[in-house]
């Protein structure tokens, strides 16, 4: 019952800041310049901003099915990763990617655990790519500071989590004789059950963090992101001299290391962490809210619609999809 009151709390609080953050806006920005812009914006480069944002997110799925072992039907892949990114836009607090996770365990080919662990060095990889794509927008200089102790920190984070995945994958003997019983303390959670979910994570670990796969796997990350890049770029040159043609590239780089479409968020927030970062190192507010609004209009009716065509074509109920607040691993009581 706490659980369930805190849960409630915590959403109306995430409400209530979008609440804020839209009035904000309306006090802050002039939003007859902004209805300007939007009017101005030419569809064609919408249209090819669209076809370049589902060939992003089908790469995105190719990705992930290569994490799983190419077990899961790439089609199915498609449509778990499509409801994930549509939790993500319409539920606050990030639920897009419990669900997603939920509706992949749901399938045949991959346990849940399977799923789980896929999730977990996935966003190992789009960590490395935020870190490669603002690192480019600073080199075009887009204007944000970047200090040496922050990229340090940053560089310093990625390493340790695959350093972590290598001494996890080296030593699983270790891993399973100790982990366990150190899982154990967590509430609800077995020793029987957390040796369980221990094995299946390193088996599927192990799977992954082969040299040849883990090249793979960024090859696509570099395909996905560059798809999402073009997106944003395409979208920008909708907007036709809001922007000097000698700050695109570095402006729609740093949107994607901000907000990439892999990592959709709900209205408000999306727009916030465009339009606040950007404005305050000298881009033009309207115009930034403008594109900021244009972005997140294509992410929903495509990412949203897709994930509609996913429930259908999978018999998805709402009850499956809420599952998510009651699924745990193997061996939680």
């Amino acid at each position: 019952m706490l659980k369930n009151n805190h849960s409630i709390w915590q959403q109306l609080g995430l409400a209530a800041a979008i609440v804020l953050i839209v009035v904000l806006f309306a006090v802050f920005v002039d939003l007859e310049a902004v209805v300007r812009e939007l009017r101005a914006a030419e569809p064609g480069y919408l249209l090819a901003a669209s076809a370049l944002l589902v060939a992003g997110m089908i790469v995105y799925a190719v990705r992930w099915r290569l994490l799983l072992g190419n077990k899961p039907a790439l089609l199915y892949t498609f449509h778990a990763s499509n409801v994930g990114h549509a939790g993500n836009i319409i539920i606050p607090g990030r639920a897009g990617e419990p669900v997603r996770i939920v509706v992949m365990g749901r399938s045949q080919a991959v346990s849940m655990t399977e799923a789980t662990s896929s999730f977990v060095v996935e966003r190992l990889f789009e960590q490395v790519m935020r870190l490669l794509v603002l690192g480019t927008a600073v080199i075009y200089g887009v204007g944000v500071e970047v200090t040496t102790a922050t990229i340090v920190g940053g560089v310093g984070l990625v390493l340790l989590a695959f350093a972590a995945i290598a001494w996890l994958v080296g030593n699983q003997e270790t891993a399973l004789a100790r982990g366990p019983a150190l899982l154990a303390r967590l509430p609800r959670v077995t020793q029987v059950g957390a040796r369980t979910f221990l094995a299946n994570l390193l088996a599927n670990l192990a799977h992954v963090s082969a040299p040849r796969r883990l090249v793979l796997v960024l090859l696509w990350s570099l395909l996905s992101w560059s798809c999402f890049w073009g997106f944003l770029y395409l979208t920008l040159l909708s907007l036709g001299e809001a922007f000097a043609p000698d700050v695109r590239p570095a402006l729609s780089l740093a949107v994607l290391a901000l907000s990439p479409p892999s990592a959709p968020t709900q209205p408000g927030l999306f727009h916030v962490s465009i339009v606040a970062p950007l404005a305050a190192v000298g881009f033009d507010a309207e115009a930034l809210t403008a594109y900021a609004i244009i972005l997140h209009i294509l992410e929903m009716v495509w990412m949203i619609g897709l994930a509609l065509w996913g429930v259908l074509q999978m018999g998805l109920s709402l009850q499956v999809l809420l599952q998510r607040k009651d699924s745990k691993p193997s061996g939680v009581n």
